[in-house]
């Protein structure tokens, strides 16, 4: 037999010398690529984000604790209770605001003690105040600062705030600042003016101005220009959140003068002591 036959020994198959007998890789598609990498740097800016916002309410609970504390030490003279008597948030939102509003105390002083046309809160009925802080959120009292302010705040928040400066006992008193006469203002307070048909103030805010909830807030130890503003507002017809519209027909009664001394009478009494508690110290008013 010819091994060398060419019909029995067939042919070596031929070899490509360009071929590569290792598979290339297939490129990783792009959308594939970026869709990793985003979820890594979300899952990083998640935990980022967890461990400022546990930072953040680390430094807020010891903010308050020092501001409660600055607070305190800036009260203006005749405090004698309940002062930074209140939970972490709440003492928050009174020195540094909560969310984009600004603080109560911004406003209103570090006790609650207002400022000519700015309110007192302290010792105000907490009822008096909770209703006030819904009408400012509702729109049916107008002041577009409280309204901003109110805007913020839950209705727990409302609670909370209302009780804080409702416990706040301020006993200092105020000088008259409008020029009334006192004497006048004494006489419509307590006995009212019954030929202009005006009720005694006393009548509906308690017997020392000490006030009603929740309708009527305390009048003794208001500062006396926000008395006189709330009156022309009610006379004007701007304010309208009385209870049965009451204060509406009362200040259209009055005139400019009258409204003056018993704004500054009211302003210049004593604001009413608070209740008794247990355990609680005192000292003498100013």
């Amino acid at each position: 037999m010819n091994k060398n036959d060419p019909a029995k020994n067939p042919a070596a198959p031929q070899v490509d010398e360009a071929f590569d007998p290792w598979e290339r890789t297939r490129p990783i598609p792009l959308f594939v690529v970026a869709l990793v990498f985003a979820l890594a740097f979300w899952g990083l800016l998640t935990y980022v984000s967890e461990y400022q916002a546990q930072r953040r309410g680390q430094q807020q609970n010891q903010h308050s604790a020092k501001t409660a504390a600055v607070a305190v030490a800036a009260a203006p003279p005749g405090v004698v209770r309940g002062l930074a008597d209140a939970d972490p948030a709440t003492l928050q939102a009174v020195s540094a605001g909560t969310g984009q509003a600004w603080s109560c105390a911004s406003c209103h002083g570090a006790a609650g003690e207002g400022n000519l046309s700015t309110p007192r809160l302290a010792g105000q009925p907490a009822a008096y105040l909770a209703k006030q802080l819904e009408d400012f959120r509702s729109g049916l009292r107008h002041n577009e600062s409280m309204a901003f302010v109110a805007r913020a705040l839950s209705d727990e928040d409302i609670a909370k705030l209302a009780r804080y400066y409702a416990g706040i006992e301020l006993r200092a008193k105020l000088a008259p600042s409008l020029g009334g006469n006192l004497e006048r203002g004494k006489l419509i307070a307590e006995k009212g003016d019954w030929k202009s048909n005006v009720p005694a103030c006393f009548q509906c805010h308690g017997m020392n101005g000490e006030g009603v909830a929740p309708g009527f807030p305390a009048l003794a130890g208001q500062q006396p220009d926000y008395i006189f503003a709330q009156l022309a507002a009610w006379h004007a017809g701007e304010r309208k959140n009385s209870p049965q519209k009451l204060m509406d027909d009362v200040a259209r009664r009055m005139n400019p003068d009258d409204m003056r001394a018993v704004s500054d009478y009211l302003g210049s009494m004593p604001a009413p002591a608070l209740p008794a508690q247990a355990g609680a110290t005192s000292t003498p008013p100013l």
